[in-house]
């Protein structure tokens, strides 16, 4: 076990491990991620890729270990509010249900992690968010009047709100069909290209075939897979 990031890696696991009571579902797991890489870890259902992920957001501490970010160690280091101004720093979440606030609107649920950033929020950067998103039209609607693209769309700009250096995303298209697929993919493929790092949970080949690397986590151990190369991914007229 090594608290020395290889050179040029945004983050670096060394010997993850965590259980749940006599199950393990990470054994002494091994990652470096560089910046501005877009890696997609896969697996069958239940397999801990959802568990890596928190574990990679600071929200799930595991059992033995060492997680450094930008060579500082994570876990052990930080209490729970440490944790928490490391996650309102480092990191952008989308979560696969996307946990809108349902008594907020689009903008108001977007709006909301700069409540707690102690930064101060320009309007133009909020609607420049949206604009690129395609939910600027829907900024006074409530979660439970937009469709499901338009929903994970305000989940996917809260995330990027304080334009964090990592994004984290959990099944970013599990339930879409595949033109809001392709959108989503669309817009991940331009944070790629100006530097933001991306670590992505999913099932889906579309986007393992825009990402520079795909592990498979098999039995607690991630598995290096071959990243099939794709055309360009364009934009769909419509969005849902």
């Amino acid at each position: 076990m090594t608290e020395a990031a290889a050179p040029g890696s945004l983050l670096s696991l060394s010997e993850i491990s965590l259980s749940y009571g006599k199950r393990k579902i990470l054994d002494a797991i091994d990652l470096e991620i560089a910046p501005g890489s877009f890696t997609v870890i896969a697996g069958e259902s239940g397999s801990g890729k959802s568990t890596l992920l928190y574990i990679l957001g600071g929200f799930l501490r595991p059992d033995r270990g060492i997680y450094l970010f930008e060579g500082k160690r994570v876990y052990g280091r930080f209490g729970e509010f440490g944790l928490g101004r490391f996650r309102k720093k480092y990191v952008g979440f989308l979560f696969q249900d996307f946990r809108l606030l349902p008594f907020l609107t689009v903008e108001q649920n977007i709006r909301f992690p700069a409540l707690f950033s102690g930064k101060k929020l320009a309007k133009e950067q909020l609607q420049n968010q949206m604009q690129n998103l395609g939910i600027a039209h829907r900024s006074k609607a409530y979660p439970n009047t937009v469709s499901g693209g338009e929903a994970q769309r305000t989940a996917l700009a809260r995330a990027l709100l304080m334009n964090p250096p990592l994004l984290l995303l959990d099944e970013p298209t599990g339930n879409l069909d595949s033109a809001t697929e392709a959108a989503i993919v669309a817009e991940l493929v331009r944070l790629k290209a100006q530097g933001l790092t991306l670590v992505c949970v999913s099932h889906s080949n579309f986007i393992m075939q825009h990402a520079d690397r795909v592990l498979r986590l098999i039995d607690g151990k991630l598995h290096e897979q071959v990243a099939v190369t794709a055309k360009p991914v364009r934009r769909p007229r419509k969005k849902s």
